[in-house]
């Protein structure tokens, strides 16, 4: 009572001296000032927002951030304060910290960014005290990033780092140190996009289908469909001497076709090439038998063949084809198409009599050029 009466009959003592002779003895000061404040569970910390230099920083921008680490989502470690390891302590959850900070280098959006997705596997700091007023700290980083494309979440790359410290157990700026190992993560996918974009599978925004008919010019046991050529005679260069069989000819037409990929712009680009076409060595007609009617029939078979193919191409063109799965996607849709081929040869050879019945053979010519003429118009 005595001490504060005294204090009050002073009027012109400094505030800050009424502060340090009573709340602080000096030793008490000179810590507080050397120490970042603290709460009674920890070392408190807190990332700074700054811009990171990025070269393409405008083709992504950061979706999510998500904390898959086993520990508490605000704390990243345990450091050494005041003789004592204690947790250091986000004032936030990890995954928000991070959003935020990063957040303000990647939050530009234009046509076609990329929405990127950062997942934390690790990020931890870690000291131990080796001798007195000597700390030896170890901080590591490893992040992944990923973005969801059509519900499937992609893979892009990973970035891995670390960094080991002596300091002695005086303030030490954790944040900083931390800071610039995260934000090389950055850093490094920026480089590891510039290297790949508009190259890899893996950035590509959406799947582009071009289907393609193959010319070819014919070769000496090929001849490939064209709507103004019509098979001869010459084309059926099979044996005839087929013991026991009925048939007066036969022509072997079938269809396939080559694929490949590239990336255009920011798609994957697919191209269909499809042939068409009818084997000379496996087709034949006995010599009795080759007229003009018998060489029909065997044209509108060769027709057919096309007509699958166009609607094999057809369905190609309805499917939602997935980037991941396009290729299994168009293989199951050509088998598919092959048995379709088979049984509507089958149809036709059952419900002319293969030939024999003339008023079907002409309703199935006139159904088949119809449809021909369908596919070329306007070619």
């Amino acid at each position: 009572m005595q001490f504060m009466e005294r204090f009050f009959n002073r009027p012109n003592l400094p505030i800050f001296e009424f502060v340090a002779r009573v709340a602080f003895p000096p030793t008490l000061l000179w810590l507080f000032l050397l120490f970042p404040p603290f709460s009674a569970q920890g070392q408190d910390f807190e990332f700074k927002k700054e811009k990171i230099s990025l070269k393409y920083g405008k083709s992504y921008y950061l979706l999510d951030v998500s904390d898959k680490r086993p520990t508490k989502p605000n704390q990243l470690g345990n450091v050494f304060l005041f003789g004592k390891s204690v947790p250091l302590i986000l004032d936030k959850s990890l995954e928000k910290a991070l959003f935020e900070h990063w957040g303000y280098s990647l939050s530009t959006r234009e046509n076609e960014s990329l929405p990127l997705e950062i997942q934390l596997e690790e990020v931890s700091v870690s000291e131990r005290k080796v001798a007195p007023n000597k700390i030896v700290g170890e901080m590591k980083v490893k992040i992944t990033f990923r973005w969801t494309r059509k519900m499937m979440p992609v893979f892009l790359t990973s970035y891995s780092s670390g960094s080991t410290y002596t300091r002695p157990e005086t303030a030490y700026d954790h944040e900083a140190l931390l800071r610039r190992l995260l934000d090389s993560g950055i850093q490094q996918f920026d480089q590891w996009y510039g290297l790949n974009d508009k190259k890899n599978p893996l950035l590509a925004r959406g799947f582009r289908l071009v289907l393609k008919d193959v010319l070819p010019p014919d070769r000496a046991d090929t001849v490939f469909y064209r709507p103004e050529k019509k098979l001869t005679w010459y084309d059926f260069q099979g044996s005839a001497n087929r013991p026991g069989s009925k048939f007066a000819a036969a022509v072997f037409s079938s269809m396939s076709y080559e694929g490949n990929s590239k990336m255009a712009d920011n798609y994957l680009q697919a191209t269909i090439s499809l042939k068409v076409f009818m084997v000379r060595s496996m087709s034949w007609g006995r010599v009795e038998a080759r007229n003009n009617y018998t060489l029909t029939h065997e044209q509108t078979h060769f027709d057919i063949t096309r007509i699958i193919a166009e609607r094999f191409k057809e369905r190609l063109k309805k499917l939602d084809l997935s980037i991941e799965d396009y290729d299994s996607q168009i293989q199951f849709e050509f088998l598919e198409a092959f048995r379709e081929m088979n049984k509507e040869q089958e149809k036709y050879d059952s419900e002319t009599r293969h030939g024999l019945n003339t008023e079907a053979q002409a309703a199935w010519e006139r159904k088949v050029q119809a449809e021909i003429a369908r596919i070329y118009q306007g070619s």
